[in-house]
Protein backbone atom coordinates (compact mmCIF):
# COMPACT_ATOMS: atom_id res chain seq x y z
CA UNK A 1 0.00 0.00 0.00
CA UNK A 2 1.59 2.98 -0.88
CA UNK A 3 0.37 6.14 1.11
CA UNK A 4 4.09 7.95 0.22
CA UNK A 5 6.97 9.36 1.82
CA UNK A 6 4.98 10.83 4.99
CA UNK A 7 3.25 7.76 5.84
CA UNK A 8 6.44 5.90 5.48
CA UNK A 9 8.15 7.97 7.96
CA UNK A 10 4.61 7.47 10.69
CA UNK A 11 5.08 3.86 10.17
CA UNK A 12 8.83 3.66 10.53
CA UNK A 13 8.82 6.39 13.76
CA UNK A 14 6.37 4.80 15.28
CA UNK A 15 7.74 1.43 14.59
CA UNK A 16 11.33 2.67 16.18
CA UNK A 17 10.06 4.82 18.65
CA UNK A 18 7.01 3.15 20.25
CA UNK A 19 8.04 -0.42 20.27
CA UNK A 20 6.02 -3.42 21.07
CA UNK A 21 6.19 -3.23 24.60
CA UNK A 22 4.91 0.78 24.45
CA UNK A 23 1.93 -0.56 21.79
CA UNK A 24 0.11 -2.27 25.04
CA UNK A 25 -3.35 -3.64 23.44
CA UNK A 26 -6.79 -4.50 24.48
CA UNK A 27 -8.42 -7.64 23.19
CA UNK A 28 -12.21 -6.80 22.13
CA UNK A 29 -14.19 -9.72 20.95
CA UNK A 30 -16.56 -8.88 17.86
CA UNK A 31 -18.11 -11.63 17.07
CA UNK A 32 -15.80 -14.15 17.26
CA UNK A 33 -13.26 -12.32 15.69
CA UNK A 34 -10.15 -10.75 17.42
CA UNK A 35 -9.01 -7.19 17.06
CA UNK A 36 -6.87 -4.92 19.11
CA UNK A 37 -7.19 -0.57 20.02
CA UNK A 38 -4.01 0.25 20.72
CA UNK A 39 -4.21 1.71 24.42
CA UNK A 40 -4.59 5.35 24.78
CA UNK A 41 -4.71 7.44 27.68
CA UNK A 42 -6.41 10.78 28.75
CA UNK A 43 -4.42 14.09 28.94
CA UNK A 44 -5.13 13.90 33.11
CA UNK A 45 -8.00 12.60 32.83
CA UNK A 46 -9.58 14.80 30.06
CA UNK A 47 -9.58 14.79 26.51
CA UNK A 48 -7.00 15.87 24.60
CA UNK A 49 -7.44 18.69 22.24
CA UNK A 50 -6.24 18.60 18.37
CA UNK A 51 -5.91 20.70 15.89
CA UNK A 52 -8.89 21.37 12.89
CA UNK A 53 -6.97 19.15 10.56
CA UNK A 54 -6.93 16.39 12.67
CA UNK A 55 -10.40 16.95 12.80
CA UNK A 56 -11.21 17.38 9.46
CA UNK A 57 -9.38 14.29 8.71
CA UNK A 58 -11.02 11.56 11.25
CA UNK A 59 -14.19 13.20 10.14
CA UNK A 60 -13.97 12.15 6.27
CA UNK A 61 -12.21 9.27 7.68
CA UNK A 62 -15.62 8.27 9.79
CA UNK A 63 -17.76 9.53 6.55
CA UNK A 64 -16.29 6.88 4.74
CA UNK A 65 -16.58 3.88 6.83
CA UNK A 66 -20.10 5.52 7.82
CA UNK A 67 -21.22 5.19 4.19
CA UNK A 68 -19.77 1.70 3.78
CA UNK A 69 -20.75 0.21 6.56
CA UNK A 70 -23.64 -1.86 5.35
CA UNK A 71 -22.02 -3.17 2.15
CA UNK A 72 -19.05 -4.49 4.77
CA UNK A 73 -21.32 -5.71 6.62
CA UNK A 74 -23.31 -7.56 4.06
CA UNK A 75 -20.36 -8.99 2.58
CA UNK A 76 -21.03 -6.92 -0.41
CA UNK A 77 -17.59 -4.94 -0.81
CA UNK A 78 -15.94 -6.15 -3.67
CA UNK A 79 -12.10 -6.24 -4.07
CA UNK A 80 -11.98 -2.84 -5.97
CA UNK A 81 -14.22 -1.16 -3.50
CA UNK A 82 -11.77 -2.74 -0.38
CA UNK A 83 -8.71 -0.67 -2.36
CA UNK A 84 -11.19 2.32 -2.80
CA UNK A 85 -11.78 2.42 1.09
CA UNK A 86 -8.50 1.84 1.62
CA UNK A 87 -7.27 4.50 -0.76
CA UNK A 88 -9.98 7.51 0.25
CA UNK A 89 -8.68 6.40 3.88
CA UNK A 90 -5.18 7.01 3.08
CA UNK A 91 -5.56 10.26 1.09
CA UNK A 92 -6.75 11.56 4.95
CA UNK A 93 -3.83 10.10 6.52
CA UNK A 94 -1.39 11.74 4.66
CA UNK A 95 -3.56 15.03 4.81
CA UNK A 96 -3.15 15.05 8.89
CA UNK A 97 0.26 13.79 8.79
CA UNK A 98 1.38 16.43 6.40
CA UNK A 99 -0.45 19.43 8.26
CA UNK A 100 -0.14 17.84 12.03
CA UNK A 101 0.00 20.61 14.31
CA UNK A 102 -0.18 19.29 17.61
CA UNK A 103 1.55 19.46 21.42
CA UNK A 104 3.61 16.60 21.77
CA UNK A 105 1.82 14.26 24.36
CA UNK A 106 -1.17 14.76 22.25
CA UNK A 107 0.87 13.92 19.21
CA UNK A 108 2.33 10.87 20.77
CA UNK A 109 -1.54 9.90 21.60
CA UNK A 110 -2.74 10.68 17.95
CA UNK A 111 0.33 8.46 16.24
CA UNK A 112 -1.52 5.55 18.46
CA UNK A 113 -4.71 5.86 16.69
CA UNK A 114 -3.32 6.68 13.41
CA UNK A 115 -1.23 2.78 13.52
CA UNK A 116 -4.09 1.49 14.09
CA UNK A 117 -6.23 3.37 11.45
CA UNK A 118 -2.87 2.75 9.06
CA UNK A 119 -3.05 -0.93 9.98
CA UNK A 120 -7.04 -0.97 8.74
CA UNK A 121 -6.26 0.87 5.72
CA UNK A 122 -3.22 -1.83 4.57
CA UNK A 123 -5.77 -4.93 5.43
CA UNK A 124 -8.59 -3.06 2.78
CA UNK A 125 -5.87 -2.64 0.49
CA UNK A 126 -5.43 -6.67 0.83
CA UNK A 127 -8.48 -7.19 0.36
CA UNK A 128 -9.70 -8.21 4.09
CA UNK A 129 -12.59 -6.07 4.43
CA UNK A 130 -13.56 -7.42 7.61
CA UNK A 131 -9.95 -7.08 9.60
CA UNK A 132 -9.64 -3.74 7.82
CA UNK A 133 -12.86 -2.02 8.57
CA UNK A 134 -12.92 -3.31 12.39
CA UNK A 135 -9.23 -2.00 13.35
CA UNK A 136 -10.75 1.24 10.94
CA UNK A 137 -13.59 1.79 13.37
CA UNK A 138 -12.22 0.91 16.64
CA UNK A 139 -10.13 3.20 16.62
CA UNK A 140 -12.19 6.01 15.22
CA UNK A 141 -13.98 5.12 18.49
CA UNK A 142 -10.97 5.34 21.01
CA UNK A 143 -10.42 8.40 19.17
CA UNK A 144 -13.18 9.88 19.85
CA UNK A 145 -13.16 8.70 23.48
CA UNK A 146 -10.09 10.22 23.75
CA UNK A 147 -9.51 13.39 21.51
CA UNK A 148 -11.81 16.43 21.53
CA UNK A 149 -13.86 16.40 18.68
CA UNK A 150 -17.24 19.12 18.79
CA UNK A 151 -20.47 16.63 17.55
CA UNK A 152 -18.36 13.11 17.37
CA UNK A 153 -20.11 10.13 17.58
CA UNK A 154 -19.19 6.71 17.74
CA UNK A 155 -19.46 4.31 14.66
CA UNK A 156 -21.31 0.86 15.34
CA UNK A 157 -19.25 -1.77 14.01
Amino acid sequence: MQFGKPMTALALTLALALGAPAMAAENHDHGGHEATVAALVLDEGAKWRGDQNMIDGMTAIRTVMAANLDAIHANAVTPAQSKGLAADVGRQLDFMIENCDLEPAADEQFHLVLAQVMDGASALEAGDVETGAVAIVQALNAYGAHFEHPGWEPLGH
